[in-house]
């Protein structure tokens, strides 16, 4: 099952006056009482969970955030599920098709998958084949882009009776059962067109679907609430329901945490980790999740109002030998990271292992000397007061990040530092995430123009590490290739592991192709940050870690075991008067926001020369 492509986006609630916070809180409280689904019984047993983001969309064509996919995999199922060590697992398919068992065709293009029996969906009606032919069908032939990359390679499905589905690719398709692609109810899609799906459509709660919990509720800038699903296939969970608050105040939720007014945070802030980790009856792990911070390049060969010099990769090269990532981890983390190399990050796949690890002769180490020494040797001589040209002219580059990361500014203003002792004339400049993206994705009428030169940001991958690599294609380029980079080799390649079902064979490829880029440089892999999420163990047992103990024990994005484990060690109250306590923290935190509301008001536009 993939994982999120990104986690960028800036919520910052549009805040005037400090009555309006009062009236949120009130209107919380009151919305969770007077909610069409039942007030909560003394019996109920609610989880709450704190986190530093809220959904963009409860629809899975409109999403991008980490928390969306984290809703969507509770909300429905999948054809195949994902275990701790991203081994497929039986989700709505009854069997894993083989050869065999005459599931896969000979020549892997046709896929015939039995469904589990008796299942239904969470409004009573019977979830059958047509629901899988439909869901594939409405995203392969309609092109959905947030399903693009795991679906490429299928051309249809067709329901062959109730209980079995047909579905046909265009060649072998190796990561078949490891696709985030949640089964949809055709009796609600088939009335919402593609364009309005990718548009403008809503989920309305109660979201339709047959997974473990249904969204009954999203309160936006408060929370969201889900319920146990009394139609789920499997082994049904102890939680009763989930409330998702949203904090804009670390700070605040920390204390909550502490208090016991929510069982779970994450995105804890690094400040808070050291004291809540030392808290009794409280676990803080932290981890790395499929995430990097990059220094990407416009690459572009086409049109681009991007510097030249960029699509150069020996000059891109060089400037791999001016990036200290240990300085990096150091100072923007404090050593809450690890020094990056490739996009697949190391640690997450065993047999085999897909992450390729740069030998020490090809690793690149920080060395300003050989930097310089590597722009001497590509031509890019220094002219007037050192600075290095091109044609002529004074390499000027502008280099970018966002307001929403003071980890990734620090990186930032490092590397330009750095690069400036290269000779190279930087103009560092921090945008809003909206200003980066339309410069990014820039296009005149249909025809795509870069318009960046470099910027540091962060990514998060696909579970699936082959969707990963597909995700930086030529044919991905004004799309999800960032660096805008072609590179015929590494395409060729990627078209052999899409379609290799031998694990080892295709890790052998996807090696490959990570050596390539490390070596051409379309983006410089920085650092490998950890989140961060602490949970409470003295009131509950279950909490289940991914990676073997190493990883997340929720927001894992279709592992949802801790979900289904947990118990209470004692009871736990979520009585009525949860919506009083939804209100109360809702409040403190939309004051806090305020507060910093009006700070970021003041503050003038950050760029640097």
């Amino acid at each position: 099952m993939s994982f999120s492509p990104r986690s960028k986006r800036l919520l910052v609630p549009a805040l005037t006056v400090a009555v309006l916070a009062v009236g949120l809180a009130i209107g919380l409280t009151t919305a969770l009482a007077t909610s069409s689904s039942p007030a909560p019984s003394s019996k109920q047993l609610t989880l709450r969970i704190g986190w530093a983001t809220e959904p963009d969309n409860l629809n899975p064509f409109i999403g991008w955030e980490n928390c969306d996919y984290e809703i969507w995999s509770l909300n429905y199922s999948f054809l195949f599920g994902s275990s701790d060590g991203f081994k497929p697992t039986l989700d709505l398919a009854r069997e894993f098709p083989t050869v065999q068992n005459g599931g896969l065709s000979a020549d892997g293009k046709t896929w015939t998958i039995h469904l589990k029996t008796g299942v239904k969906w969470s409004d009573g009606q019977p979830f059958t084949a047509d629901d899988v032919a439909f869901t594939y069908n409405y995203i392969v032939k309609n092109h959905m882009m947030n399903m693009a990359i795991t679906t490429i390679g299928i051309t249809g499905a067709k329901a062959l009776d109730p209980q079995t589905v047909q579905i046909y690719c265009s060649r072998p398709k190796a990561d078949m059962e490891y696709l985030f692609l949640p089964i949809l109810p055709k009796h609600v899609w088939e009335k919402v067109t593609p364009q309005a799906a990718q548009s403008s459509y809503v989920s309305q709660p109660p979201v339709v679907g047959t997974g473990p919990f249904i969204t009954t509720a999203f309160k936006r800038g408060g929370y969201v609430e889900m319920k146990r699903n009394p139609n789920f296939w499997g082994t049904p969970p102890t939680i009763d329901r989930i409330l998702f608050v949203h904090y804009t105040n670390d700070d605040t939720m920390a204390s909550d945490l502490r208090a016991g007014t929510i069982d779970a945070a994450w995105g804890v802030s690094q400040g808070q980790f050291d004291s809540i980790k030392s808290t009794a009856g409280i676990e803080a792990v932290a981890y790395n999740f499929f995430n990097w911070d990059y220094l990407n390049f416009n690459c572009f060969s086409g049109k681009s109002l991007g510097n030249p010099v960029l699509r150069d990769w020996h000059f891109r090269n060089a400037l791999n030998y001016a990036v200290d990532r240990q300085a990096l981890c150091r100072s923007a983390y404090q050593s809450m990271s690890a020094p990056g190399t490739t996009i697949l990050p190391p640690d997450t796949w065993t047999d085999p292992d897909f992450h390729w690890q740069p030998p020490a002769d090809q690793a690149y180490t920080f060395d300003l000397a050989k930097a310089n020494q590597l722009l001497d040797q590509a031509g890019y001589t220094r002219g007037a007061g050192g600075i290095r040209q091109y044609q002529g002219k004074p390499i000027t580059l502008r280099l970018e990040t966002t307001t929403e990361s003071s980890q990734e500014l620090i990186e930032t203003k490092l590397i330009a530092g750095w690069f400036k002792q290269l000779g190279l004339q930087i103009k560092l400049s921090v945008v809003s995430t909206g200003v980066l993206e339309s410069q990014i994705f820039n296009f005149s009428g249909n025809t795509y123009i870069p318009n960046f030169d470099m910027y540091v940001w962060d990514w998060a991958g696909y579970s699936d590490p082959g969707q990963t690599l597909t995700a930086e294609t030529s044919a991905q380029i004004g799309s999800t290739n960032e660096p805008c980079w072609s590179n015929a080799e590494y395409d060729k390649l990627n078209a052999q592991q899409a379609s290799a079902l031998d694990r080892n064979a295709r890790k052998d490829i996807i090696w490959k192709m990570q050596q390539i880029m490390y070596q051409q440089t379309p983006w410089v892999v920085l650092t490998y940050p950890q989140y961060l999420e602490a949970y409470n163990t003295s009131r509950w047992t279950g909490w289940t870690r991914m990676f073997h103990g190493r990883g997340p024990a929720f927001l894992t994005t279709g592992y949802y075991q801790s979900y289904i484990d947990l118990k209470p060690k004692a009871t736990t109250s979520s009585g009525s008067n949860t919506g009083l306590w939804i209100g109360i923290a809702a409040a403190a935190v939309v004051v806090a926001g305020l507060v910093v509301w009006v700070v970021l008001r003041r503050r003038p536009t950050a760029e640097e020369t």
